[in-house]
């Protein structure tokens, strides 16, 4: 027996989406929608702010105190987490230590979970049979020894850190604290600094668990406020992402470069709405690319223009009001 399967009306509008929109990509030289999300972006994408990755670097060098880099959702913080990271093997500290550097982007951690996690960041040696505790201890030996023996200093960047269960906070005390008294006694005169700097990361809610948890590492701890992005830095957001659609992301030239098919206009329409913040950038950019792609169909002109950036900010406005 032969059963007909016909095309539903849902299936037959789902396609032909995807075909206006593959279409308006195609017009602007895109091989893919140049808003489409990344779980890690290519470090080709990021929109660098010296003047604020400077003061975590700084902060990580002078040795004075952890760091927390505070921002909403969708803000960048990971971004500048990576880029700090980046650039850290390439620097030395105020003493001249070199830096070993580990990054747990990982969230919703148990505590053996999380000692696991930042032992194989800092590429330290243990059993998986052992307890978080003996982990840890492992990797506190091994900060200590690469501390003494090759003057490296460790910093360690912690993506949104309050995501993980209040036991693995400990983990990360124990280590905020070093060096031990045990140590201090053991190499006298060695150690009157601390040999492990945390880099964390979070919301301002994410702040104040820290603050209730663990507040032995928030009086120790420099929160900085990650900036929103100007109209300039938007506007580069959305060009790199063109460019990046568009395989010309290896000769795009920051000082020299072009957002067709969107309008100056819409991009700060579309920055004002997203109040500076990356992910909203995108989705909203997503939105108009959308009503663009459609647009282009039926008039031939793929432009997306101040006028529909203020349609689909005002929607997605709406959307937010009745989500919250």
């Amino acid at each position: 027996m032969t059963i007909a399967i016909h095309e539903s009306a849902l299936i037959r509008h789902f396609n032909t989406r995807k075909e206006v929109l593959r279409a308006w990509e195609e017009r602007i030289g895109a091989r893919f929608s140049p808003f489409r999300g990344f779980k890690m972006p290519d470090s080709r994408l990021y929109i660098e702010d010296s003047d604020f990755l400077d003061s975590i670097v700084d902060l990580i060098i002078t040795n004075e105190r952890h760091v927390f880099i505070r921002g909403p959702v969708g803000s960048g913080k990971s971004t500048l987490m990576l880029l700090a990271l980046r650039d850290l093997p390439t620097l030395a500290d105020r003493r001249g230590n070199k830096f070993v550097t580990g990054y747990v982007g990982m969230t919703g951690l148990y505590e053996k979970q999380m000692a696991a996690a930042i032992a194989d960041s800092l590429r330290v040696k243990y059993r998986r049979s052992w307890e978080s505790s003996q982990i840890i201890d492992a990797v506190a030996k091994e900060s200590l020894r690469r501390y003494v023996e090759e003057k490296s200093r460790t910093a360690l960047f912690i993506e949104d850190v309050a995501d993980n269960q209040e036991a693995a906070f400990h983990k990360l005390r124990y280590l905020a604290d070093l060096p031990t008294e045990e140590m201090v006694d053991t190499y006298k005169g060695a150690l009157d600094e601390p040999i492990v700097t945390l880099v964390m990361s979070g919301t301002m809610l994410y702040w104040n668990a820290m603050l209730s948890f663990l507040p032995q590492i928030a009086d120790r701890t420099e929160p900085l406020d990650v900036p929103p992005l100007n109209d300039a830095k938007a506007r580069e957001f959305i060009g790199r992402r063109i460019a990046y659609a568009q395989n010309k992301i290896d000769t795009f030239n920051p000082e020299d470069f072009d957002v067709f098919p969107f309008t100056d206009e819409s991009v700060k329409v579309i920055n004002a709405a997203a109040k500076g913040n990356p992910r909203d950038i995108r989705m909203l950019a997503r939105g108009c690319q959308q009503v663009a792609a459609e647009n282009f169909r039926a008039k031939g002109d793929p432009s997306v223009t101040g006028e529909i950036a203020t349609l689909v900010s005002e929607a997605y406005a709406t959307i937010l009001r009745e989500v919250q």
